[in-house]
């Protein structure tokens, strides 16, 4: 079978999923190591038996539902590829918005130290020192499959010797000395049981439910990265925490005025609240 057969036979199966005809020649491009421009221009070319088999695999996994990010082994975050796997929450685009908010408020500093709480594949912790060279950071998750691709991300990033990695658990006090950090940055788990239920069934079925689900509530990690921020954070620090579009008043309740001044909501590019952003107050 050749290159434009596959394709339109695995457009018409992949009918009723999300753009099955982008969907296939990504899988065609992935399996066969090619671009777009030689997918088309070799559109007649045959598909040799064993590529055939591996994408009939990956188009099986992609109609029982699974991620299309699954399948391929990556995804784009902040234009860079970042490995994924079923230990680590697929990265997605509000999440880059963590990001640009450090680099506005830090903007001038060429040395900071920050903590990045869950960091699943250190998307976030790997960016963050990617784009700017001189920051240092720690970067926290409690599975172990998680902190596997986030490492091998730092090395294919090269920024392993620039953000270290550690196994523990964020809710739970922490072994880095009080007031150290001048950013601590946070996608925690915030999706209450209730909305866990009605999620796409891409999400439910295929990504770790508990990088999802913090309690029955949804607050409970958010209340922990307030806590821990609290602690570690140098006075003047910032913390920045992505939270679920219905949360971002119960988020600036966490933020006790005694502890924390600035504390504002900011939202993504629908408009939809997104994160929570505080400065650490002097003094307290």
């Amino acid at each position: 079978m050749n290159r434009r057969e596959w394709k339109m036979r695995a457009t018409a199966r992949l009918a009723g999923t999300e753009s099955p005809a982008l969907v296939a020649g990504i899988l065609l491009c992935h399996v066969l190591g090619i671009d777009k421009v030689a997918l088309v221009a070799h559109a007649e070319e045959e598909i040799p038996p064993q590529d055939e088999a591996v994408l009939e695999a990956l188009l099986a996994r992609r109609l029982a539902g699974e991620p299309v990010a699954y399948l391929l082994g990556t995804r784009e975050f902040y234009g860079r590829d970042f490995l994924v796997n079923r230990h680590t929450l697929i990265p997605r685009p509000e999440t880059e918005h963590l990001v640009e908010e450090a680099l506005r408020f830090f903007a001038g500093r060429e040395e900071i130290r920050f903590l990045d709480l869950g960091t699943g594949s250190g998307c976030i912790a790997v960016t963050l020192a990617s784009e700017r060279p001189l920051w240092r950071g720690a970067a926290v998750d409690v599975s172990p499959g998680a902190l596997e691709a986030a490492k091998a991300n730092a090395a294919r990033h090269g920024t392993a010797g620039r953000v270290d990695f550690l196994q523990a658990d964020f809710t739970l006090p922490l072994p880095f000395e009080g007031r150290s950090f001048d950013l601590v940055v946070s996608n925690p788990p915030y999706v209450s049981e209730e909305e866990y239920a009605a999620l796409d069934a891409g999400v439910r079925n295929f990504e770790p439910r508990s990088a999802l689900v913090p309690g029955p509530q949804g607050l409970e990690h958010p209340r922990a990265v307030e806590a821990a921020a609290r602690a570690l954070l140098k006075e003047g620090g910032l913390l920045l925490m992505e939270h679920g579009c219905l949360q971002g008043e119960a988020c600036r309740a966490l933020c006790p005025d005694a502890y924390w001044t600035d504390v504002r909501t900011g939202r993504d590019l629908a408009g939809k609240d997104r994160f929570l952003f505080a400065v650490r107050r002097l003094c307290v």
